[in-house]
């Protein structure tokens, strides 16, 4: 399978660059691995608005309920040239894929574990935050996946990352070249099962959209709106069940007995947490390979993102 290409904003610390406040850079080998696969944007906030490398620590405070950077050796508060800087970072972008951001940082951390304090001097601990550059990205660009490494080490955030990271720009190079409503019924039906397994509800709106044809240019719009925001949600258990089953309805018909009370047992060890959902794709695959299944075998829920990163 062809996969596409993210573009993907990364601190450039994790992109190998030698810009910590040590001078160092990052070693992680699952980004190092990712990077490969993408367009790489990197950014330092911190370079950016002209701290040196090294460079003597900045942190995060609370000033009246208010979240300010401030660099305690010096005294000085970096607040606004990072809030300008972050504005004109972001609305220069041209349009990209997701973000992955240096975890604890108080410009990128992005999952609540970046240390924040009551006074300026860094001295009492008030409790654990995002930094000022990642909060911005979130609440910009909220329908785009946003992580940092750290995060990733969960096997479950970080499918759910590299699914929605592929699937957008998958997205993205498609609006690139498409001409027709044809074209969109055709990408909107390899990505039905997808679709389907993170939000059944908004894979019927968009059903509905591309089958209105209410023009194109304004369905392809508020299409990739609903295709980005139906991806948002981690699938539950009984969203892969639910799935699983009805890609198995296009195949029962042809399975003997034997095979359909197998995959009802693995549905069951499924449920369980005794297989993972790879070990029933897997399965289904297979099945639509041997039964010629060209309608299932172009579906993206099988691979949607390189099998090397999983």
């Amino acid at each position: 399978m062809k996969y596409p290409t993210p573009k993907l904003v990364v601190s450039a610390c994790l992109a190998g660059e030698f810009v910590r406040y040590d001078g160092g850079t990052v070693k992680d080998p699952f980004v190092e691995k990712l990077l490969r696969y993408c367009q790489v944007i990197p950014v330092c906030p911190e370079v950016s608005i002209g701290l040196g490398v090294p460079r003597n620590k900045v942190i995060l405070y609370w000033k009246e309920k208010e979240l300010r950077l401030v660099q305690p050796s010096s005294g000085k508060d970096l607040t606004e040239d990072m809030l300008s800087f972050v504005e004109s970072f972001l609305s220069g972008l041209e349009e990209v894929d997701g973000f992955l951001l240096k975890g604890k940082s108080p410009s990128c951390g992005v999952s609540n574990s970046t240390l924040s304090y009551k006074d300026p001097e860094g001295r009492t601990f008030s409790h654990r935050t995002k930094g000022l550059f990642a909060k911005k990205v979130i609440e910009r660009f909220e329908d785009l996946p946003v992580e940092d490494e750290k995060r990733l080490k969960d096997e479950k955030i970080k499918k759910h990352f590299l699914v929605r990271l592929f699937s957008i720009a998958r997205l993205r190079e498609f609006i690139s070249r498409a001409e027709s409503i044809s074209q969109l019924m055709e990408f909107h039906r390899i990505n039905k099962y997808l679709l389907m397994l993170h939000s059944q509800t908004k894979l019927k709106e968009m059903g509905r959209l591309v089958a209105s044809s209410k023009g194109f240019t304004q369905t392809i719009k508020e299409y990739s709106r609903l295709f980005r925001q139906a991806l948002k949600k981690t699938p539950s258990k009984g969203q892969y069940i639910n799935t699983f089953t009805h890609i198995y309805g296009h195949l029962s018909r042809r399975l003997n007995q034997k095979e359909k009370d197998h995959f009802f047992t693995l549905l069951e060890d499924f449920r369980k947490g005794l297989v993972s959902e790879k070990t029933i794709l897997e399965l289904l695959k297979n099945w639509s390979f041997r039964f010629e299944e060209d309608y299932l075998q172009t579906q993206t829920i099988f691979e949607p993102c390189p099998k090397e990163l999983n």
